[in-house]
């Protein structure tokens, strides 16, 4: 496999250790952010790389201004670009550009890159998703990685993959992305990716446009940071609730998120219109992909998913009624080989489908949906908040993050005029509602329950490393 020219990637079965890091990168009280992006530079892909190109250094300021990180080195921006196997692609399978804190440099590694090539369906995305686990993030940062991609990876069921039974380098996607978790990186993806980026309690945002892709990459940034803020106060007690107490997930969640509450917690959430209808086999395939170990033992369990996957909405503004691609699991846009500008594909971000662990206890299905069966906060006399609102018996941290450039909502309806030049200065009709096109918004306001179930379950999975 070609890695940026530079040899073989490591290999996943070899004992991971972190690498040595400067004595400032290991202080846990400074604010870090360690963020790949994954791009897929297959044939349809051209819009996307165009515009993460375009915006690389707007994203890159907002990041910087709204987190308030102290210097340029406090934000590390990976890349790590792939294609496909050969035969069906000859170029390479993934390009590893490494980390770089200046977005200078990380706007010329996108500009070196094109998109052409791919051959079926499926590409090398397993390839990437090692190649991501492997670079040498800092021990104390929050880690993220963002995959921009419009296909599956090899291995789930479409028909005419021509690597049926998964990536032809060995590697599975679902023991890699149980890695991640266990490593506190965060996946953002799409489609099959919602089982993926469930199991590391990241989001799916599926995009119609190449537009909005800098909105959502910062507003799942700075989501996500705030849920790393979280995890970090009350991950170690929490874990503790879920792997050692044999707790739900569910059941933990449901009193942290009362906790915050009354502590009035403020954290970011990032809003994305959906363009999926919803579907019974779509949700039993992301199960089976959240509870199977490898690909091989999810494959025979998952059914075919029947009629059109989008929402009539997102085909009027498609100009299309394709349904997508595989019969097995959600569907993507058709992937047109000959255009770089198709406007249907997706990029990651966010939302977690299920809260099964390999070893913590599942959830009940319906148990997100009961507030009836909440218990008063009298009962866990154990974990009682303090006076001053601690959570789990852990230290109060103060929630003094403000929005974006100090305002709630700087995402469509609410835009922020005082943002970096050029970053929201796309039409205004790419997110209204009345232009019938996608809405994504970025609010600030009380923790949501999926939030609260986000943080109980990376806390798990990273009490398991």
């Amino acid at each position: 496999m070609e890695v940026d020219d530079s040899g073989p990637p490591q290999s996943l079965g070899q004992a991971w250790q972190p690498e040595p890091q400067p004595q400032q990168y290991l202080d846990p009280n400074r604010k870090l952010l360690d963020l790949v992006f994954i791009q897929d530079c297959t044939g349809s892909q051209g819009s996307y790389i165009a515009s993460a190109t375009k915006n690389i250094e707007e994203i890159y300021s907002a990041i910087h201004q709204s987190e308030r990180l102290v210097s340029q080195d406090d934000l590390r921006i990976g890349l790590i670009a792939f294609r496909d196997h050969p035969p069906q692609d000859h170029t390479y399978v993934t390009r590893n550009f490494g980390f770089s804190s200046d977005p200078k440099q990380v706007q010329e590694h996108l500009k070196s890159l094109y998109a052409a090539g791919g051959g079926d369906g499926p590409e090398a995305v397993t390839a990437a998703l090692g190649e991501a686990l492997e670079m040498d993030w800092r021990p104390t940062a929050s880690k993220m990685v963002v995959l921009i991609a419009d296909a599956p990876p090899h291995g789930i069921g479409e028909y005419g993959d021509g690597f049926s039974d998964g990536s032809p380098d060995g590697r599975d996607p679902l023991q890699i992305v149980r890695q991640m978790a266990q490593r506190g990186i965060t996946l953002y993806a799409t489609d099959f990716y919602q089982a993926i980026t469930g199991i590391t309690s990241g989001l799916m945002l599926p995009l119609t446009t190449a537009n909005l892709l800098a909105h959502a990459i910062i507003g799942s940034v700075l989501e996500n940071l705030d849920m790393e803020r979280l995890i970090r106060e009350v991950g170690q007690a929490v874990a503790q609730r879920i792997l050692g107490g044999q707790e739900s997930v569910d059941d933990v969640a449901r009193e942290l998120h009362e906790k915050l509450l009354l502590r009035n917690e403020s954290t970011k959430k990032l809003v994305v219109e959906n363009i999926y209808r919803e579907s019974e086999e779509a949700k039993h395939n992301v199960q089976v992909w959240q509870n199977s170990p490898d690909l091989a033992t999810a494959r025979p369990q998952l059914k075919k998913v029947r009629g059109p996957r989008f929402t009539d909405k997102y085909l009027m503004a498609a100009g299309s009624r394709r349904s997508g691609y595989s019969p097995y699991g959600p569907a993507l846009p058709s992937r047109p080989r000959a255009s770089l500008g198709s406007a249907a594909e997706a990029v990651a971000a966010a939302r977690p489908a299920a809260s099964s662990l390999a070893t913590p206890p599942s959830s009940p299905p319906t148990a997100a949906t009961s507030p009836t069966s909440r218990k008063p906060l009298t009962d866990f006399a154990a974990f009682g908040s303090p006076t001053k609102g601690g959570v789990f018996g852990t230290a109060v941290q103060g929630n003094t993050n403000p929005g974006l450039f100090g305002r709630p909502s700087p995402f469509a309806g609410i835009r922020d005029r005082s943002a970096p030049a050029g970053l929201f200065d796309e039409d205004d009709e790419d997110n209204s509602a009345e232009s019938g096109n996608q809405r994504i918004e970025l609010r600030q306001g009380s923790i949501s329950f999926d939030q609260a179930k986000r943080i109980a379950l990376q806390s798990a999975w990273r009490g398991m490393s």
